[in-house]
């Protein structure tokens, strides 16, 4: 009888990782950073979500948190070398699952309301434009980093937000916009 307890206990213990404790809306959203086929000169660095030790994922999308209620979010960041280390900032790409469409909508709202966006980059340069990313039209971001201008494009996608911080490159940066796929 003791045998047959020990077997079930340790038939549960194999059992148990297996069962229930992946989240599949994290692994759809992992599944959708681009890891391969990226375009000439980005290579990925790391995919990062809640499950990323020594990773508050929380803290990597703060700025997704304002004065619209986003609730809970799943989230994923890729992070892609374009330049040699050190020599640049990283690219980014964070994806954003939200409970639905009109949550999206407030996350990319509270992104886009950011205070140091409130300003143009520079003098004479708008902040805010429009671009075409796989047949939708996004929000484009100019953020001035040291002394050149970055790219970023903000959308949504149904109940998923994506930004995309590219390079000082505009073309470079919509090539990796446009690997997402959304």
């Amino acid at each position: 009888m003791k045998t047959h307890y020990i077997c079930i206990l340790l038939i549960s213990l194999i059992l148990l990782p297996i069962c229930g404790c992946v989240d599949e809306n994290d692994e759809a959203v992992t599944a959708s950073v681009p890891t391969d086929n990226l375009p000439q000169g980005f290579t990925l660095l790391a995919v990062m979500d809640k499950n990323t030790k020594n990773v508050n994922i929380t803290e990597e999308i703060k700025d997704f948190y304002g004065s619209r209620d986003i609730g809970q979010v799943n989230a994923t960041v890729g992070k892609y070398q374009w330049a040699p280390l050190g020599q640049a900032f990283d690219a980014r790409i964070t994806l954003i699952e939200t409970q639905s469409p009109e949550i999206a909508t407030a996350a990319a709202e509270n992104y886009r309301a950011l205070e140091e966006y409130q300003r143009p980059p520079a003098l004479g340069v708008d902040r805010f434009s429009t671009a075409i990313v796989n047949g939708h039209e996004v929000t484009e971001i100019r953020d001035r980093t040291q002394d050149t201008m970055r790219y970023l494009f903000l959308w949504t996608n149904e109940n998923l937000v994506i930004l995309v911080e590219g390079t000082d490159d505009r073309s470079q940066s919509l090539e990796l916009a446009s690997v997402t796929g959304f």
